[in-house]
């Protein structure tokens, strides 16, 4: 599987940062993650990977999630 970036748009910058710690904690490496006012784009190694990041975007308030190939 080639790399895909997971992104979510966020209401509020602070549900941004807020998923940034949450992936940190969850062992995320921090070169992996970009937060972009209230964009966060991470990238993804595997499709089990891929799904648990999609799903802490939304338990912290991300409005849509998006996948695209880097």
């Amino acid at each position: 599987m080639r790399n895909r970036k997971v992104t979510g748009i966020f209401e509020r910058r602070g549900d941004a940062e807020k998923l940034k710690e949450e992936l940190l904690e969850a062992g995320v490496a921090l070169h992996r993650i970009v937060v972009s006012d209230k964009i966060v784009a991470v990238v993804a190694r595997s499709p089990v990977d891929r799904d648990h990041i999609a799903r802490l975007m939304l338990e912290c308030g991300a409005r849509e999630t998006l996948e695209s190939r880097t």
